[in-house]
């Protein structure tokens, strides 16, 4: 009978312990399941299992990389949740995490020679320690729970069943807090480019673009910093063109960054630059590329020891592209601005109002009151070879710009008007525009005229028709295309804008008729010897400079002359023959055009 009680209480006690360690289980399950915030998890986790092993002390670490963080600790020791670490190889801590093996220490815990002493632990008061891993579904091990008695204490196999059982809870509940943390976070970083891409979408001038971008981009992927760099073509270097914080905007980039950044646009267009570039800084930056241009970079810098990771380069990337896109857009609505209030300019000069073209001139950064140059292009109406007329004249523009930068232009159907900012002395200035000119109109067929050189806007609508005059003359002056100076055009001035319909018929302007048409027949270069010979007042040897052959070809061709129109130069009235001759000239290229 003795023995009997004996054997009851016994397997009444087992029973009732096996009672308590499934209602412990139970509330451990019931802790991981009722939420998936991971911090909650965790600290109920350190609650139940604190109470249920009469331990004194019990904290969670997690592995992270070569190191164990504390994540989850008893109220004594919170403070130092996310701040102490240890590394893999230290302590019964890192030993169980390398090896994946529950462990104990039953007394005198500190002599045991795995052991690590950590003063913010307190861990002289300790007699007694139990360490089980974390062990994902993988079989890798995401942590280390560990457990502290002040005094000795025999952690028998159920405490290590229960242990190794709530550390399997536990790290289901890890992996589900994690799944759902990293899932929310995605959700976040896609409503948060979401509304960056609404944001982008409806900015339209750049720096605005700049703003939203740097700021957006920077707290999109939790970076300390982000710049904008835009590739300057001519240069070949890159230029920050913002930057958030703002302060960051002056510095220039750390030793290495640029040649950093201009490795990654030399690489794949679509790739992201993920790169160390010192002890405590990290770099991602991804490219700025619209079509088949290069416009910049987009960079984020952070602080620390976090790496960027793969889905914070996807995001970056995809606010790279939308970024180029919009600056393609700002640039276009700048540029047509820009085009529009040009245009406005060119009107008012050419109306006389002066004071709505100074306005529209500030407005285009462009000071009347400095020496200037109007230009005129045009080509041979009815000319039909390529490349078509707008094609033509954005070439003409951009080699202009390429030597006078801030020239504008006023591109019409079938002529181009430019306003052609000068430098140093007026006369040197305009010579050197003219030949650059010549070359540019011998180049792409067309004529060029200039006009004189002079400041401010009262005398700019008659510089306009000067361009235009010199221009227009052109065609029959020159070959092929060319430029020619309002001052070079000589009698021609005074004979532009007379009504020319109806020449008189003598006989100088029969004689000059005669030789326009036999120059055409022949090919030959009369009427241009003949109006060089009467410009240089009959001086052969100067006629043969300006006209660039020996001097006996300058007599071959006027005895020519004489035999062909019975005009005997040394007696004829030279300034009527030489009107006559301006006066054919001008009238055959109207009814030309």
């Amino acid at each position: 009978m003795w023995r009997y009680d004996i054997e009851a209480k016994a397997v009444d006690g087992e029973l009732g312990r096996v009672r308590r360690e499934n209602e412990t289980l139970y509330a451990v399950i019931k802790t991981v399941s009722s939420s998936l915030d991971l911090d909650r998890v965790l600290g109920g986790i350190v609650e139940i299992a604190t109470d249920a092993t009469a331990c004194h002390a019990c904290f969670i670490y997690f592995v992270e990389g070569r190191r164990l963080v504390l994540r989850a600790a008893s109220p004594r020791y919170a403070d130092l949740v996310g701040t102490l670490e240890l590394a893999l190889d230290e302590g019964l801590t890192g030993w169980v995490a390398r090896t994946r093996q529950p462990e104990f220490i039953r007394e005198n815990a500190l002599q045991d020679p795995r052991m690590k002493y950590v003063p913010e632990l307190e861990e002289e008061r300790f007699q007694s320690m139990v360490a089980v891993p974390l062990l994902s579904k993988a079989g890798a091990t995401r942590g280390v729970v560990v457990l502290h008695t002040e005094a000795p204490r025999e952690f028998d196999d159920g405490v290590l069943n229960f242990l190794v059982h709530t550390a399997s809870l536990a790290a289901g509940a890890i992996e589900n807090a994690e799944l759902y943390e990293e899932t929310r976070r995605r959700v976040d970083a896609l409503t948060t480019l979401t509304r960056l891409s609404q944001a982008l979408a409806a900015v339209t001038l750049r720096e605005d673009l700049y703003e939203a971008v740097t700021r957006g981009a920077r707290e999109l992927v939790g970076a300390d910093s982000c710049q904008i760099w835009r590739l300057d073509h001519q240069a070949d270097e890159l230029v920050l063109a913002a930057a958030d914080p703002a302060e960051t905007s002056g510095a220039g980039p750390r030793p290495g960054r640029a040649a950093l950044l201009l490795e990654l646009l030399g690489g794949e267009r679509a790739g992201t630059l993920r790169r160390e570039i010192a002890a405590d800084e990290r770099l991602l930056a991804a490219p700025l590329t619209a079509g088949d241009e290069r416009l910049g970079l987009l960079c984020c810098t952070v602080v620390g020891g976090r790496a960027f990771s793969e889905d914070e380069a996807g995001l970056l990337s995809a606010v790279a592209n939308q970024t180029a896109v919009g600056l393609k857009k700002a640039e276009l609505i700048e540029r047509l601005t820009a085009e529009n209030t040009v245009k406005d300019m060119f009107e008012a000069l050419a109306a006389g109002s002066v004071e709505t073209a100074e306005a529209k001139a500030a407005d285009a950064r462009c000071d009347l009151g400095l020496p200037h140059v109007f230009l005129h292009v045009e080509r041979e109406p009815g000319e039909s070879a390529a490349p078509p007329w707008p094609e033509l004249t954005a070439r003409i523009e951009v080699r202009l710009r390429r030597r006078y930068r801030r020239v504008l232009f006023d591109a019409r159907h079938d002529e181009l008007r430019a306003l052609v900012p000068l430098a140093g002395n007026d006369a040197a200035a305009v010579e050197e525009l003219r030949r650059a000119c010549d070359e540019l109109a011998a180049e792409h067929g067309v004529e060029i005229g200039l006009s004189g050189a002079e400041r401010g806007g009262q005398s700019a609508r008659r510089r306009m028709r000067e361009a235009a005059d010199a221009a227009r003359i052109g065609r029959s002056l020159t070959a092929g295309g060319g430029a020619v100076s309002y001052e070079q055009l000589g009698a021609y001035r005074y004979l532009v804008n007379l009504e020319l319909d109806d020449p008189p018929r003598d006989r100088y302007g029969q004689a000059v008729e005669v030789l326009i048409d036999y120059d055409r027949d022949k090919s030959a270069q009369l009427v241009e010897t003949l109006e060089g010979y009467l410009a240089a007042r009959c001086s052969v040897a100067a006629s043969a400079r300006a006209l660039y052959i020996h001097p006996n070809t300058v007599r071959q061709r006027l005895e020519r002359i004489a035999r062909i129109t019975g005009l005997d130069l040394a007696e004829e009235d030279l300034l009527s023959l030489e009107l006559a001759l301006k006066v054919a000239r001008l009238h055959r290229l109207r009814a030309r055009s």
